[in-house]
């Protein structure tokens, strides 16, 4: 029986989402933004029932640059204190077309338990952004992120954690704008199209592994293969041109 080769690494992930400020009364008068395709609608307009409702995903936005060390450091201690799940990464991301240093946090349970997260990194030497309200817009968000993964074949990786996630090997990096463009003709042109897709690097021993992250809830090989396919042949033509 083969072994089941497990990959644990470090990299980046980076995506395009639109994103606009959750109500100061749950952020404690902290900025923090959130993606809002989980809920469209409710910004500005009605507030989430917080009984009911739970951020997918939150970013809070940081007073000032902090190494990643230091918020990882202060992320395992307050994962002590705190007293209910939560992830928190370091990223970046775009805001008032300025790059602003945030963290990433997900599996909260309710909005109502912002305000103890952001006391508990403050009282850890990480403090918060003043609130202000951002209106929705598009940004570019970049998250360092902890991989655990399978290679169940060449240039083909499955996140252990969500394998409804996997990462496919190109050769080389992609600007954002190339990557965006070509994600739309490959989506525009195979009937499989509803996929989520961003892009990746990851470290291996001897080299940093440039990846298209792809998320779907109903992947199976045959779709992943189509998809891998399409990108490589769409890289190749860029070497082409």
């Amino acid at each position: 029986m083969k072994e089941k080769i497990i990959i644990e690494t470090v990299g980046t992930i980076s995506k395009k989402e639109t994103l606009a400020s959750i109500e100061d009364s749950f952020s404690k008068g902290s900025l923090v933004l959130e993606i809002l395709y989980p809920f469209p609608g409710y910004y500005h307009t009605t507030v989430p029932d917080t009984k009911t409702l739970s951020p997918s995903s939150v970013f809070l936005i940081t007073k000032r640059n902090y190494t990643d060390e230091k918020i990882i450091r202060a992320y395992y201690e307050i994962k002590k204190e705190f007293g209910d799940e939560f992830n928190a990464t370091p990223g970046k991301l775009t805001l008032f077309n300025v790059q602003t240093s945030c963290i990433r946090i997900k599996y909260l349970e309710g909005y109502d338990k912002l305000g103890k997260l952001i006391e508990l990194f403050g009282k850890h030497g990480i403090q918060m952004a003043k609130y202000r309200r951002v209106s929705p817009y598009e940004g570019v968000i970049k998250i360092n992120k902890f991989f655990s993964l399978s290679n169940p074949q060449k240039g083909l990786y499955i996140d252990i954690a969500e394998p409804e996630m996997c990462y496919i090997e190109i050769p080389g990096h992609l600007k954002w704008s190339t990557f965006e463009k070509m994600t739309h003709e490959i989506k525009a042109n195979i009937d499989e199209n509803k996929f989520d897709a961003a892009l990746g690097s990851f470290y291996r021993q001897d080299c940093l592994l440039d990846v298209v992250r792809i998320y779907d809830k109903n992947i199976d090989n045959h779709k992943i293969g189509t998809i891998k396919e399409k990108y490589l042949e769409a890289i190749s033509r860029l070497k082409t041109k």
